[in-house]
């Protein structure tokens, strides 16, 4: 398969750290006038109280913050899944697919919350795309497993 039979799983720590600084940069590109580096916790209080910024444009601008938010919550689990895999010695097919199955479903949250969801009926979408993702750090945890009962 590649380079897929040599383990690149430590490297998609750093950039599942990257994607979820993405809609981070989007919020800013959109509000950015609002934050004030000296005390950045004001600047979605600062948003909503904009009277130069349309509805969309601030719901937007929120939810990026929530899914920045979201994906800072999740790293610390998935980098302890990539972790237990590499502790584990589980097949490095498996764990680089997972690893980019996990990649790939924060860039798919990341667009259908921050852009898609404009219209709330993708909010279902959003919900099974988090849920994926975390469903690929179970299986990073289960493989794991697995591959310790068998040393």
């Amino acid at each position: 398969m590649g380079g897929f039979d040599k383990n690149f799983t430590f490297f998609t720590v750093p950039a599942a750290f990257v994607l979820l600084f993405l809609p981070k940069f989007y919020s800013f590109s959109l509000g950015l006038k609002y934050l004030d580096p000296a005390d950045p916790r004001k600047y979605q209080p600062a948003v909503l109280k904009a009277d130069d910024l349309d509805d969309r444009t601030k719901a937007r601008i929120l939810r990026a913050e929530a899914a920045f938010a979201n994906g800072l919550e999740t790293l610390a689990f998935y980098a302890a899944a990539v972790a237990a895999v590499n502790v584990q010695g589980v097949n490095p097919v498996a764990a680089n697919i997972l690893s980019l199955l996990y990649l790939a479903s924060r860039v798919v949250y990341n667009v259908v919350y921050v852009v898609l969801q404009d219209n709330p009926r993708w909010a279902l979408v959003r919900s099974m795309t988090w849920f994926s993702g975390i469903g690929i750090i179970f299986a990073m945890f289960f493989t794991a497993g697995t591959a310790a009962q068998y040393k």
